[in-house]
């Protein structure tokens, strides 16, 4: 390119490229309280309680409701009333231990903002037989630089099974940490590939503090969810390579890694595999609005369920 080109096209990009206000007209319908919150068979109840606001404008700083009434249903009556944690912005909690097999929907109310109601929910009963098997340092499939090895569970495939939806997480325990093993599907045994079939979704863990940035970190964990008409038959297991070290030169090897198997709802399965199509980077910066799936009547967000067990691996 000759110098004249040169400045030319510089001069172009200088004087194109101005800053306008742009106008634009999107419909709201009103500040509308937003649910989410996972009834856990044999665990208590913990609900996160935050509001919409408007997109033309500024953007609030807080958007956690304090002053909300959560009223939790079982089996179709008033079962009990949840109480704000006080130590968690936007939180309600309580102590009571939610059943397996039992049906639970929430009603919230705050001051200046509509009642919102979601879905009825059947809490499913316990996966019931699962045998997770660890194979250490096997060859490495993913990011070959990492140690790696190889978990492999068998399912119980019944009948009952087929119509429901399972969740699998795999976490690493360290010496003085405990993360994500970030799985990856071995690709030579997953039962099939269609649309409906499986999908990826990620799960908030603790926050964590810092102390060389000063400030609090949010941990995700890659969690791997599937249909249970997709489930093999019994001999033919799931595969997982996780990463098993972490550190300089990955000398820090994990002392155990756990399996948490779960059967959850079809809300979580279905919320989980709009989220995982949904664009990102930066070449994805502006975009229309982009689908979500919410079982709240008259507000938004998400109530699903789960029943789940963990098995340790050495």
């Amino acid at each position: 390119m000759n110098i004249r080109r040169f400045l030319f096209l510089s001069l172009t990009f200088l004087v194109g490229c101005k800053e306008q206000d742009l106008e634009m007209s999107v419909p709201y319908s009103g500040d509308k309280l937003v649910l989410w919150g996972k009834l856990q068979a044999n665990s208590s109840f913990k609900l996160q309680v935050t509001k919409t606001f408007n997109p033309v404008g500024n953007i609030p700083n807080d958007v956690t409701v304090n002053n909300a009434t959560v009223v939790l249903y079982k089996n179709g009556k008033i079962y009990l009333t949840l109480s704000h944690s006080g130590k968690e912005p936007g939180y309600y909690t309580s102590d009571s231990v939610i059943q397996a097999g039992a049906s639970y929907f929430v009603k919230v109310s705050a001051p200046s903002l509509p009642t919102a109601e979601s879905a009825v929910v059947t809490v499913p009963t316990e996966i019931s037989e699962v045998t997770a098997i660890r194979t250490h340092d096997v060859v490495p499939r993913i990011n070959h630089q990492t140690p790696q090895d190889l978990v492999t569970l068998y399912l119980a495939n019944e009948n009952a099974m087929s119509g429901k939806y399972y969740s699998i997480k795999l976490m690493n325990y360290y010496k003085s940490d405990t993360l994500s093993s970030y799985p990856y599907a071995s690709a030579d045994n997953i039962p099939a590939n269609e649309e409906d079939c499986h999908t990826w979704g990620t799960e908030p863990e603790k926050p964590k503090y810092n102390a060389v940035i000063k400030a609090y970190l949010f941990p995700q964990s890659r969690v791997f969810l599937m249909s249970g008409q997709c489930l093999p038959v019994p001999a033919i297991p799931l595969k997982f390579y996780v990463e098993t070290a972490t550190g300089y030169n990955y000398t820090d090897r994990a002392l155990k890694v756990t399996a948490r198997i779960g059967v959850v709802s079809k809300e979580y399965f279905e919320y989980a595999k709009i989220e995982n199509k949904q664009p990102e980077g930066v070449d994805h910066l502006i975009l229309p609005p982009q689908r979500a799936l919410t079982n709240v009547k008259n507000g938004y967000g998400l109530i699903f369920s789960s029943s789940e067990k963990t098995i340790e691996l050495l």
